[in-house]
Order: structure tokens, then sequence, then C-alpha cells
């Protein structure tokens, strides 16, 4: 999502995406891809580019994908509520949701 954040094209965040689940592989480690989405501000097609690479990138490398780390934080009615002032960073409170959400996925790896 920095990646995103500082506005870098989509090919290099999913150049540095393959880089990463390919080093990682490369050492033995099992890799667990774990999405992030953008704010609808970048526009239509950028969010769901963006979104898209995450499901390429685990096809390509054969790993368990984690669609969205904040589904059920940042799509919450209160969702201001449970982010600090910053609007991207969760509170603590936060945090047994994300792992909920990724916790299936990384439990199998075990």
């Amino acid at each position: 999502s920095n990646d995103a954040l500082r506005g870098l094209p989509l090919s290099m965040t999913e150049a540095n995406l393959s880089a990463m689940s390919q080093a990682a592989q490369a050492l033995g480690a099992q890799v667990v891809l774990v999405g992030m989405q953008v704010p609808p501000n970048y526009g239509k097609s950028y969010t769901t580019e963006f979104s898209t690479l995450f499901n390429n990138i685990a096809q390509e490398y054969r790993v368990p994908l984690v669609p969205f780390l904040l589904e059920g934080v940042a799509n919450r009615p209160d969702a201001r509520d449970w982010f600090q002032s910053d609007g991207l960073h969760p509170y603590a409170k936060a945090h047994p949701i994300m792992l909920d959400n990724i916790w299936p996925k990384l439990k199998s790896l075990l």
C-alpha cells in the first residue's frame, strides 16, 4: 500500500511484490500474500488494478492470498473510529480483526 500512497506505477508495485515473493520462496519460506486496497480517490481504474495485482502475484507464485488485510475494519460504518488521525493506520483494537483475516491462511501453512 505504501507504493500506491506514493503514487508509484502499478508495474513497479507488481515488480516489488514479485521480487519479495520470489526471494522468500528461494530461501525456502512459505509466503502468504496479504492484499490491501487504496482509497477511492485514486480513481476507479487505479484502485481496481491495484487490487487485481495481488491476485495475479498470488496465482503466479502459487501462494495463499488474504484479499484485504483491513476487511471488517476499513469497510465498517464507524471505520473512522478504528483508525489513527492519519486515516491510514488502525488502532490496536483493529488487530484482532486483522488477525482473523490472516490466521486461516497462515495456519494452513504451519
